[in-house]
Parts: structure tokens; C-alpha cells; sequence
């Protein structure tokens, strides 16, 4: 009885893992990554992770605001000649590392603020995407 139970936990256990975001992706493929979490670009020696946010000023969906505001996230560039953390902005032309070879582009920034809630670290997400540079 013992042993069933301790399979059935730990089946549910990989099952939780299983659920998360994959662990490899493909170049040009989209992604999503929770805070320290992160996942290897196939065919690549890249790995992408997402640290943290640093600062998240955007405009609350449900709000009016003069600016849309922006957001600023760290990332980790692994096996590429990144400075890690690499600090990128929801802002265009801020959202995008380049080494030449490959561009990682922040798509967006999840959940979106709303004016009487707080996003708590943990509940961050990040939508990215690994592509090759245009010449």
C-alpha cells in the first residue's frame, strides 16, 4: 500500500515538471519562461534564462495613461558573448540581444498590470524567441 502511494506521488510529481515550459526549443520557435527557468535553443550552444524583472512601469489595461509605460526584464545568454544579465525592455528597439548570428527578441511581458493589482516575481512570464540575424 506504501509503495502505491509513494508511485502515485511521485507520479504526480513528474507530471508537475512534465507541465512547465520544454526545456529545448527550436530556432525560431516561441517561448515561455517563468522566473529561473529556462531552456536550450537546439542546434545552438544557447541557453536562454530568465532571471527577474527590474522594473515594470506599464500602463494598467484597465487604466488611461499618457504613455504606455515599459518594463524592463534580466535574462541570462548562455554560450554566446553576452554580458549576462542582459537587461531587456518591452520597449521596440530595447527587446532584442543580437550577437550577430542570433537575435533574442522579448516578445512580451505576462500577465498585464491592471490598476488595483500587484504581480507578485513569481508570477511573471516571459514570451521570447530565438531567431537567426537577417543579413
Amino acid at each position: 500500500m506504501r509503495r502505491r502511494a509513494f508511485l502515485a506521488v511521485l507520479g504526480l510529481a513528474l507530471a508537475g515538471c512534465l507541465a512547465t515550459a520544454p526545456t529545448e526549443i527550436g530556432v525560431g520557435q516561441e517561448f515561455e519562461l517563468a522566473p529561473n527557468q529556462t531552456v536550450r535553443v537546439s542546434g545552438t550552444d544557447l541557453t536562454v534564462g530568465f532571471r527577474r524583472v527590474v522594473g515594470d512601469s506599464r500602463c494598467p489595461i484597465d487604466s488611461l495613461c499618457v504613455t504606455e509605460g515599459t518594463a524592463g526584464v534580466e535574462v541570462d545568454i548562455f554560450g554566446s558573448s553576452a554580458q549576462n544579465p542582459v537587461r531587456l525592455e518591452s520597449t521596440p528597439g530595447f527587446n532584442v540581444w543580437s550577437d550577430g548570428t542570433y537575435d533574442v527578441k522579448l516578445l512580451e511581458i505576462l500577465p498585464s498590470r491592471t490598476a488595483d493589482a500587484t504581480i507578485s516575481p513569481d508570477q511573471y512570464r516571459l514570451r521570447m524567441v530565438v531567431s537567426i540575424t537577417a543579413s
